[in-house]
């Protein structure tokens, strides 16, 4: 039998109290899963995939990053970022330049195409963003942000 620490048994799984359905991460999981579903409907109307919302928001937000940040914000694979860029340079969503400061660096800066793309998007997902936090106060959301924030610390570099 395992010893118990602190009621936190039945969240781990190596415990044979474990429950599942008491695992944050089944959660996490579940939600990611069915928000993805979500939006490849919302983002195919307009013309895109998921990696492609990703990078344009981070971009409508930041501005001009480099490959590997973007990679870094969207927690994606440098290579997935860069293959996406290039595809939207080539659709006209993006500019890709090399950065003044060091020539081995791609800068990707989101044009007016681009800007177009993610307002659209944006608004054919309205409802769905409205739907998906009904019934959470901004103070809910935060606290979530704020929870899962500290999981992410806690899992460290990967």
């Amino acid at each position: 039998m395992s010893k118990k620490i602190n009621g936190l048994d039945k969240f781990k799984p190596a415990s044979e109290d474990f429950e599942f359905q008491q695992y944050p991460f089944y959660w996490l999981m579940r939600v990611s899963s069915a928000y993805s579903l979500r939006m490849e409907k919302s983002l195919k109307k307009g013309g895109i995939n998921i990696t492609a919302w990703r990078i344009l928001m981070i971009l409508r937000e930041v501005g001009t990053l480099s490959v590997s940040e973007i990679a870094t914000h969207a927690v994606a694979k440098t290579p997935t970022i860069t293959r996406a860029t290039y595809k939207m340079q080539a659709e006209g969503l993006v500019i890709i330049s090399t950065s003044e400061k060091d020539g081995r660096v791609s800068m990707v800066k989101l044009t007016e195409k681009g800007e177009e793309a993610i307002a659209k998007v944006i608004a054919n997902s309205q409802r769905s963003f409205e739907s998906i936090y009904a019934d959470f106060s901004a103070e809910q959301i935060e606290s979530f942000n704020a929870t899962l924030q500290k999981l992410f610390l806690n899992l460290g570099e990967f």
